[in-house]
């Protein structure tokens, strides 16, 4: 184990800021537990909706010994890459699995910044009704969402006192949560609350970012349209582990 201090970790990630930018935007906004690097990886631990394991890996070789530090309270993993997926759940029952396509908005693309005065944070009392509008209300929950719109960035679209549309940020400042009510979609309200959130995490100093599945063929064309390009898969999921652990 290379015991480097965590002001120098993170100035080891940020090298790779766009392959580590989950790990680094989770530490900035969420509680950490611990954070080590063995060789040129990095194990971080930290907490959210879960108690989180963040793997970041070069190769094969390296990702072994990672797992070899793992113990039988490390259940949760975000943001796994597909070449790691077989070796850290190999023996272990697969509990839970989301799958997305993380894509990223190169800095050169840029939107004006208009007045948006129809667009307005959300309040923690929509934490309810947006997780009842939720397609992932089984690896969600009321309070991530509620967590999120006290910490996080929001924004919401209301008519005549109703919200109808919505987006925020997740605990690695990742935009989502996009919904639009049936009888308000093809409006245009998708897009201006997407490159609402794009100004607003900008002004912040991050890099946007979405992670969307594959098969959300709406989203994932509301994401290029804007200029966002694939960058790789990730995994989240939840293992029970084997006796040997």
């Amino acid at each position: 184990m290379t015991w480097n201090s965590p002001e120098e970790i993170v100035s080891f990630l940020k090298r790779s800021e766009i392959k580590n930018m989950n790990m680094l935007y989770f530490m900035e906004n969420n509680p950490v537990h611990s954070i080590e690097q063995t060789g040129n990886s990095v194990v971080l631990r930290g907490e959210s909706d879960h108690p989180w394991v963040y793997i970041s890996s070069p190769n094969e070789q390296e990702l072994t010994t990672v797992i070899k530090t793992l113990t039988k309270n490390d259940r949760f993993f975000a943001v796994i890459e597909d070449w790691m997926l077989p070796a850290l759940t190999a023996g272990n029952a697969l509990v839970w699995q989301l799958s997305t396509m993380k894509l990223v908005l190169p800095q050169h693309i840029t939107f004006p910044q208009k007045p948006e005065s129809h667009i307005t944070p959300l309040s923690v009392s929509d934490a309810q009704y947006l997780y009842e509008h939720s397609m992932y209300q089984g690896v969600t929950s009321s309070d991530y969402i509620r967590n999120r719109i006290q910490n996080g960035l929001s924004a919401g679209i209301h008519d005549s006192g109703k919200l109808v549309a919505w987006a925020l940020t997740h605990d690695d400042s990742a935009m989502g949560f996009l919904h639009v009510l049936p009888a308000y979609r093809r409006m245009g309200y998708a897009y201006e609350l997407t490159v609402y959130l794009i100004n607003q995490l900008r002004k912040q100093g991050r890099i946007p970012f979405v992670q969307i599945e594959e098969t959300n063929v709406k989203s994932m064309r509301l994401a290029e349209k804007l200029g966002f390009r694939k960058d790789r898969r990730v995994h989240w999921f939840e293992v029970q582990h084997n006796e040997k652990i």
